[in-house]
């Protein structure tokens, strides 16, 4: 059994969803006193890229360890774990030599993050091993921020749906929810507006993309979208009222 003192902490660190400057103190601390930043590498999307150049314009990455994980973007459950398996493997890896590390993740590693796929698989080598989650400001609260646009007041419910799946599943958050946050709207964005439509509600949704970057778009006029190829770094907002 690996000596506790001796090994390493995990963090996972949220980076927030562009803006270095929304990027909490603690993530600063954290990522400039952990020898070794860890990012998850896929081949299909550049989110992870994405998180490593915030904080390189934020605190720097000299002198530091550069753990890239492979961990693809699939549905296929073998390929996924044999991935975060390996991953695991390298994370703990690093913490049994007494490395902190910090897995960085944009948004909050808490919510739809890899991290937490690769926390119990860590434990599993390193049952005693020390983790933390050091929360993030996700890209739903940077897009409502964006569009002016309050998730929710009062007694108002909110619901995160990803769209990724089944649409049905968003048209069940829509009858029951005040507020609903579609996220991983990039493939099925057609869908979405034609379930909006078929709901009542196409005039009730803000599409956002790449919320607090240089390049951030903001539409409500969803209808221009069809056809497009939204981006990963996108979402919609839909809010019962006027917008």
């Amino acid at each position: 059994m690996s000596n506790v003192s001796k090994t390493g902490k995990l963090y996972g660190v949220g980076v927030g969803p562009g803006d270095p400057e929304l990027m909490t103190l603690k993530a600063l601390r954290v990522l400039k006193d952990a020898p070794v930043i860890a990012a998850p590498k896929s081949s299909n999307i550049d989110a992870d890229s994405n998180a490593l150049e915030i904080i390189k314009g934020s605190i720097g990455v000299e002198g530091k360890v550069i753990l890239e994980l492979g961990l693809p973007m699939t549905k296929d459950r073998a390929v996924l774990k044999a991935g975060r398996d390996k991953a695991a493997a390298e994370l703990a890896g690093m913490l049994e030599k007494g490395l902190d590390v910090a897995f960085i993740t944009l948004g909050d590693p808490m919510l739809y993050s890899t991290f937490s796929y690769l926390v119990p698989l860590v434990r599993e080598r390193l049952p005693h091993a020390r983790v933390e989650a050091v929360a993030g400001v996700t890209s739903f609260c940077a897009a409502a921020s964006a569009a002016m646009l309050p998730l929710a007041e009062g007694s108002e419910s909110v619901a995160i749906e990803p769209c990724a799946y089944k649409l049905e599943d968003v048209r069940r958050a829509l009858k029951t929810s005040d507020t609903v946050i579609l996220l991983k709207v990039n493939k099925a964005l057609d869908g979405i507006i034609k379930l909006l439509e078929e709901e009542s509600l196409l005039n009730n949704a803000v599409f956002v993309s790449r919320a607090s970057c240089s390049d951030a778009e903001i539409v409500t006029d969803l209808k221009t979208l069809k056809g497009r190829d939204a981006g990963y770094f996108s979402l919609i907002i839909v809010k019962k009222g006027s917008i």
